[in-house]
Formats: C-alpha cells, sequence, structure tokens
C-alpha cells in the first residue's frame, strides 16, 4: 500500500506477526476500523536460501549472542521451526493473566497435533535411539502442523501455521495493511497516545488511532516505548534462551527434511537437548555462518543435536533499545557439560566429523511485566498505548506462538468493548502532514 485515503482508525497495529495478525483478525470481525504496520515486505512466503536470507534479521542481545527475526508480512511465524510447547497454570501465574479459557479457544482453532513417529526422518530417528541407548529419552512434543499437508509424514512447509491466514481474513474483513512502513515513534498528545510517525517508501506518514497497539516485537517494541516517556524498560532484565547445534556425519545415512525441534530430552538443570534435523535450505544457512563450506551440500549424511538453556533474567535495556547480557559462568558450565553429553550422543549414532556450531539466542522475553509496565489490560501507563509481544513473556520454557495468540485475543475483546461507547474515529489534529 502506497498510500492511505484516510488515516484515522479506531486502532493502529504495529507488528504482523502471530500478535499483531490476530488482533487486525478479531478486531476486524467487529468491523473496527484497524490499520496493520509492517515494516517487511509483503512477499510471498518461501523456505528457499534466498527467501530466507531476504527476511531474516540478527540483532545482539548478549555478549557473543545473536537472536534472529524476519522483516516480513506474517513476522516470525515465516521462519519459525513449527514447534508448540503450550503454556502452563504456571506460565499463567507469572504472568499474571489467567488465559484458561483463550488457550482452549486457540487450541480448538490452530492445528496443535501430536505428531507420530512417522513424522521422524532417518537422522531424527538415529538421534533418537542413540540418546535414549545412553539414558536421554526424547519425547515428541506438540506442533502447530497441518498434518494433511504431509504426506506418509514427510515435511511440508506449507503444514506448518502462519500468521498470514489471519492477515488475509482482516483484509478481507476491511483492515488496511501498509508493508515496508517502519514505524519511528508513537505520537502522545495531552498525554495521550494518538497515533504513530512511519517512514514508507522514503516518506514521513503519520497514522491516527483512538488505541494503538504495540506487537514490533522485542528487537523495537523496547525503544518506541523508551522514546515515548517509559522509563522503565527491561527493569528485571531480560532471558535470551542460548542454544547451539552440534554436528556430525554418518556414512550412508540417507537424511531428508525435517521439522527442527520435534522431540527433546530435559536434562532436569534447565538445559534441553533436541533433535536437530532440518531442511536442506536451513542446513546451508548454518554451514554458511559456520564457516563449514565444505559440508555445505551434506544435509542427507548429517545427524545434529540442539542444546538450549532456559537462562535467568538478567541484562539491560539501553535507551536506544539495545539489548546486553552476560551470561553467569553456572550457566556456561551447563552448556558445556550438555556440549559433551550431545557430543557422546552423535558419537552413538556412529557420527564422525563432530563439531558445534556458533552460540545463538532466541528472541528475548521477560522484558515487560504485568502489574509492573503494563496494566492486566496490556495498557502502559500512557493511555491508549499497549503491547502484545514477546516482550511479555514470562517463561523461557514455553514457544512463545500460542501464548500470544491467546493474549491477542484477550486483549482484542477488551479493545472492541472499551471503542464501543466511543465515537466512530477521531479527526487527526489540525495542521498535521499525513499520508
Amino acid at each position: 500500500m502506497d498510500a492511505m485515503d484516510n488515516n484515522e482508525f479506531d486502532v493502529i497495529v504495529v507488528g504482523s506477526g502471530a500478535s499483531g495478525a490476530t488482533l487486525a483478525r478479531d478486531l476486524s470481525r467487529r468491523s473496527l476500523k484497524v490499520l496493520l504496520l509492517e515494516r517487511g515486505a509483503d512477499r510471498p512466503m518461501a523456505e528457499t536460501l534466498s527467501a530466507i536470507a531476504a527476511i531474516a534479521r540478527e540483532f545482539p542481545v548478549a555478549e557473543g549472542l545473536k537472536a534472529t527475526t524476519a522483516y516480513t508480512v506474517g513476522g516470525a511465524t515465516s521462519i519459525y521451526f513449527g514447534v508448540c510447547k503450550l503454556p502452563t497454570a504456571d506460565t499463567f501465574d507469572k504472568l499474571g493473566i489467567d488465559l484458561a479459557r483463550e488457550l482452549d479457544e486457540v487450541r480448538r482453532e490452530l492445528p496443535v497435533v501430536e505428531v507420530s513417529d512417522a513424522f521422524l526422518p532417518p537422522q531424527s530417528v538415529a538421534v533418537r535411539d542413540s540418546a535414549r541407548a545412553l539414558g536421554y529419552p526424547m519425547k515428541t512434543h506438540p506442533m502447530l502442523l497441518d498434518t494433511s499437508k504431509c504426506p506418509d509424514g514427510r515435511y511440508s512447509y506449507e503444514a506448518k501455521w502462519k500468521a498470514t491466514a489471519f492477515i488475509e481474513e482482516a483484509l478481507a474483513n476491511g483492515a488496511v495493511l501498509a508493508a515496508r512502513a517502519k514505524v519511528a515513534k508513537v505520537i502522545v498528545e495531552d498525554g495521550r497516545a494518538v497515533g504513530v510517525e512511519y517512514r514508507q517508501g522514503g516518506t514521513v506518514r503519520k497514522a491516527y488511532g483512538k488505541k494503538i497497539v504495540l506487537c514490533a516485537g522485542s528487537p523495537a517494541t523496547p525503544k518506541l516505548l523508551i522514546d515515548a516517556g517509559i522509563d522503565n524498560v527491561g527493569s528485571r532484565g531480560f532471558f535470551c534462551k542460548p542454544a547451539f547445534m552440534m554436528f556430525g556425519s554418518v556414512p550412508g545415512l540417507a537424511g531428508r527434511d525435517a521439522f527442527l525441534g520435534m522431540t527433546e530430552c530435559d536434562l532436569g538443570n534447565g538445559v534441553t537437548l533436541g533433535d536437530g534435523a532440518m531442511t536442506a535450505s536451513l542446513f546451508k544457512l548454518f554451514m554458511l555462518s559456520n564457516l563449514k563450506l565444505t559440508r555445505l551440500f551434506s544435509h542427507a549424511g548429517t545427524v545434529s543435536v540442539a542444546v538450549a538453556l532456559n537462562d535467568a533474567p538478567g541484562g539491560r535495556i539501553d535507551a536506544d533499545g539495545s539489548y546486553h547480557k552476560r551470561l553467569a559462568p553456572a550457566e556456561l558450565d551447563k552448556l558445556k557439560a550438555a556440549e559433551g553429553i550431545a557430543r557422546k550422543i552423535l558419537e552413538h549414532a556412529g557420527a564422525r566429523r563432530i563439531f558445534r556450531s556458533r552460540y545463538v539466542a532466541g528472541t528475548p522475553g521477560g522484558v515487560l511485566w504485568v502489574g509492573e509496565h503494563l496494566d492486566h489490560d496490556l495498557q502502559t501507563r500512557i493511555p491508549d498505548l499497549y503491547v502484545c509481544d514477546q516482550s511479555l513473556m514470562p517463561d523461557v520454557r514455553i514457544t512463545p506462538l500460542v501464548m500470544l495468540v491467546c493474549l491477542a485475543r484477550r486483549l482484542a475483546n477488551h479493545l472492541a468493548l472499551s471503542l464501543q461507547a466511543q465515537p466512530a474515529t477521531a479527526p487527526a489534529p489540525s495542521g498535521e502532514v499525513t499520508a
């Protein structure tokens, strides 16, 4: 979208990932006027090497650690693995909001499934059997997959649920999508959030709404809040789930594309070992990023184990929105010990030429907390400014997607009710230059 005929909305949603897409879909179902802003392009989703490289962006979160996000319509659901570790009652206690009802609704709507052994390719079976033989039982967990798109359990990128499904429905309901629109700031007037300023196609634009919801994710939301005048962002630090991969070559193995992380073993000390089988495209990215050029085309003969740590909150977020953290010595010791276990599993599976990848990180969570940074309706201390994204994930042990959809559904209900008694749309302040 290059321009809007009208830049006044009931709700402006910044970010088109799982939570932003859910908000746009649910609010547009209620005939509310919604603007969905996405800094990335609106491009067809694919999982080729070039397609991943075009949308994936790294950002530093700790010493020697970078996380990866995706700048595209649909957000990180374009590159996630499909793993679905569901929130628990303990998760809701940490959050301070009971989402049990929303979780039931989401589980009925999204394709949360238990996968069978038929989905495990040869390299995954080799790792699972080796781990079990050494006393580390790996079990499958739920996935977000439409299994009808996986013939004979074969990998299919199209089978993974993506936020674009909700975005398409929102657009059909009348929502407006602005892609390649990078939000620069929240417009605050008389102490209330009234709109956003964003850059699109080299042009600075403004849009106004009664409610502004930041769903831009941990890479962008903190700075937008800080610039708006929220002064305690990241006061409890954050977690970032540091991880690495162990790779080894098995002669004669006939592996194939796989959903990464379908099986996992919890070591009981905050560290998990997971199956590292993946697609050939993602494998090439790992080899390139670790300068293993001679292994670029050895995907079919490779077994791998993913090691991840549930780290404790810590570190800080600076005024420019950048993340800074140093893992504790005890945490590094846990990762080192897990590296030894992963190596033994690969060796027992017949692997040779074993190596460890560089450390990576997950998207930061635990940045914002209900009761401190947000009220129970996810509103900041600035009226009409809300947050609904990974920044407020309270539990490092779960995967965020289902939790975010639950939060967004709850917030959409709240916003719809709060807007019922208000006029259709407030006019933009006089004298402003708009799109």
